[in-house]
């Protein structure tokens, strides 16, 4: 797996747990603290093959009430 990949497999993680939770991209938003536009952009980048912050990876853990290894594996198994 490329580093690309591997990023755009913590994105589908992230909106695997979101749809879990049953929350929207705005609701998720709020719970984390920030605008729904900083949500899709760092969305977007992870999308796109490109890394994020982890500290920004622990707050969506929380949100989402998922453990932080759970955004690293694979098909969210």
């Amino acid at each position: 797996m490329t580093m690309s990949e591997y990023h755009r497999n913590v994105y589908a993680n992230i909106e695997l747990a979101r749809n879990r939770k049953g929350l929207t991209k705005g609701e998720l938003a709020n719970e984390i603290g920030i605008s729904k536009s900083a949500l899709s952009f760092v969305l977007n980048r992870l999308k796109n093959g490109k890394t994020i912050n982890t500290k920004t990876l622990e707050k969506w853990a929380d949100a989402l009430n998922v453990p932080f290894s759970f955004f690293f594996e694979v098909n969210g198994n």
